[in-house]
């Protein structure tokens, strides 16, 4: 069984200074076995403070520790005073290999690169953030 660590995923949540912008970004881990689940305990190998993309706000650099078959989903969105929200998610394996990459531009998921066999990890991700999804454009559609 191969353990490898991965990260500087930076997870903040920050907002501009006229508050017209807000950033945020998550990391979730997809356990074999488990499901999702939040980076905490065994998982997080190092924690370090990092800086924001906003002005108001924290941000925290993490490195994670995945086991064969794991995957790690970092998703980073802005959103704009018009209540439009733009970003982008991906999907790491256990040795650190960007996968699968998609834009989330108001409402729309899209491929950006990657294998349309991980789909499913981002579609799993949007559900469990909540994240507004009306239509797919990922590759795995029929």
């Amino acid at each position: 069984m191969s353990v490898n660590i991965i990260g500087d995923f930076l997870i903040e949540n920050s907002r501009s200074r006229s508050s017209k912008h807000v950033s945020s970004s998550i990391l979730l881990v997809y356990k074999k076995g488990k499901g999702l689940v939040k980076p905490s305990g065994d998982i997080v190998v190092e924690e370090k403070e990092g800086s924001p993309t906003y002005a108001k706000g924290r941000a925290k650099l993490i490195k994670v520790k995945l086991d064969h078959g794991d995957f790690a989903i970092y998703g980073w969105f802005v959103k704009n005073y018009l209540n439009r929200v733009k970003g982008y998610v991906e999907v790491f394996n256990h040795k650190g290999v960007l996968v699968f990459k998609a834009r989330y531009s108001n409402g729309v998921l899209t491929r950006i690169a990657g294998d349309s066999v991980y789909a499913w990890l981002v579609r799993v991700f949007a559900e469990a953030v909540r994240l507004d999804v009306y239509k797919t454009r990922l590759g795995d559609e029929k």
